[in-house]
C-alpha cells in the first residue's frame, strides 16, 4: 500500500510516517517501480505499535531500544 493509504488506516499523516522512518522506528519500505514507497501490512502493525507506546509514555528513542530488541 502506498504511504497515503497507510496514513489513513493507522490515523496518522504522511509526513509523520516519513519521520518515523527518519528516526528509525519505521524500516524504509520497499519501492514500486515508479519509486514510491510500497508497505506491507506490518508496517500498519509497528505504527499501531508505536501509537500504543507514545500513548504509555515511552519516548522515541525508548520505542526504538524496544524494537531493537524485539528483532
Amino acid at each position: 500500500m502506498r504511504i497515503g493509504e497507510l496514513a489513513i488506516k493507522a490515523g496518522l499523516t504522511a509526513k509523520t510516517i516519513r519521520f518515523y522512518e527518519h528516526a528509525g522506528v519505521l524500516p524504509e519500505p520497499a519501492r514500486q517501480p515508479s519509486g514510491y514507497r510500497d508497505y506491507d501490512d506490518s508496517a500498519l502493525a509497528r505504527l499501531r505499535f508505536i501509537k500504543a507506546a507514545q500513548a504509555a509514555g515511552l519516548a522515541l528513542a525508548e520505542i526504538r531500544q524496544v524494537i531493537a530488541v524485539r528483532h
